[in-house]
C-alpha cells in the first residue's frame, strides 16, 4: 500500500473523492462529508484503541487476582494491572481541577463519599465508602475498578488493612459472590494516597443482580460528584459513567 497504513490510505481515498465533488448546495455538501468521513472516524477510533491495548495490555481477572496474592513478585516479573496514557492524563486533569477549586482530591473524597459502618477496630467504629475509581487500571471488558476508602478519622491512613475483611466490607454495599470480587491494599511503597487507607476493589458482574447493584451505585455517585458533572459539561461524561 505504498507504505501507507490502512486508515491513512482510506483517508486519502476519501479526500480524493471529496475533491471531485463540486457545486452542490452547502447542506448537501455537509451531508456528503458526514457520509464519507463517519466510517473513517470509526475506523480510526478502533485503530487508536487497538494501539493503546498493545502498549498497555488489558489486565485479565487472573492477572488481577495473581497480583492481589503477590504484589511484589508480580511487579518484579513485569505483571499486574496498570493505567493507560488516557487515564494518566485524566488523573492530571483531576488534580489540576481540584487545585483550581482550592481543595485536594482527598478533600473531595472525604466530603462526597457515602460512608457505612462495617464493624469496630480497637474499640472504634470502622466506616468505609465504596466508590468507582476515577482513574481505573486498564482491564478486560466486564471488570470494574473501584476503591474502598476507610474513614481516616477512625482508621489512620498508614494502617495495614486486614485483607480477609475486604469482601465483607464490600458486601455492605452490594451482594457479590467470591468469583465477582478481588481486592488488595497496595504495599506501602505503592500507595499514592497515603493519607487515607484504602483497598483496590475489582468487580465483575457474573449475575444480573450484581450488574444492577453496580449500576445503581454508579448513578448515585454521579449525583454526588461535582467532578463527574464537570467532566460531563466538558464533553467527557462517558469517562465518568454518564
Amino acid at each position: 500500500m505504498n507504505g501507507l497504513s490502512r486508515p491513512h490510505a482510506a483517508m486519502n481515498a476519501m479526500l480524493r473523492l471529496a475533491s471531485r465533488v463540486k457545486g452542490p448546495p452547502p447542506a448537501v455538501t455537509a451531508s456528503l462529508a458526514v457520509a464519507l468521513f463517519a466510517p473513517l472516524l470509526v475506523l480510526l477510533k478502533r485503530r487508536l484503541i487497538s494501539d493503546v491495548d498493545r502498549r498497555h495490555p488489558r489486565a485479565s481477572w487472573a492477572t488481577i487476582c495473581a497480583f492481589a496474592d503477590d504484589q511484589i513478585g508480580e511487579a518484579e516479573a513485569g505483571r499486574g494491572p496498570s493505567r493507560n496514557v488516557a487515564v494518566e492524563t485524566r488523573y492530571r486533569r483531576y488534580t489540576e481541577w481540584c487545585a483550581s477549586r482550592g481543595h485536594s482530591g482527598v478533600d473531595l473524597v472525604l466530603a462526597t463519599a457515602l460512608w457505612k459502618e462495617v464493624g469496630r477496630r480497637n474499640g472504634k467504629a470502622v466506616r468505609v465508602a465504596l466508590e468507582p475509581n476515577i482513574v481505573p487500571y486498564h482491564t478486560e471488558a466486564g471488570i470494574e475498578h473501584w476503591v474502598m476508602w476507610y474513614d481516616p478519622a477512625l482508621v489512620p491512613g498508614s494502617t495495614d488493612l486486614d485483607p480477609s475483611a475486604f469482601a465483607t466490607h464490600v458486601r455492605a454495599f452490594l451482594d457479590v459472590g467470591d468469583a465477582e470480587c478481588c481486592c488488595f491494599q497496595n504495599v506501602p511503597e505503592r500507595r499514592s494516597v497515603p493519607q487515607v487507607a484504602h483497598a483496590h476493589v475489582f468487580l465483575r458482574a457474573r449475575r444480573p443482580e450484581t450488574a444492577a447493584a453496580l449500576a445503581q451505585l454508579r448513578a448515585e455517585r454521579r449525583l454526588r460528584s461535582p467532578w463527574a458533572e464537570a467532566e460531563r459539561l466538558g464533553g467527557r461524561g462517558e469517562e465518568v459513567g454518564f
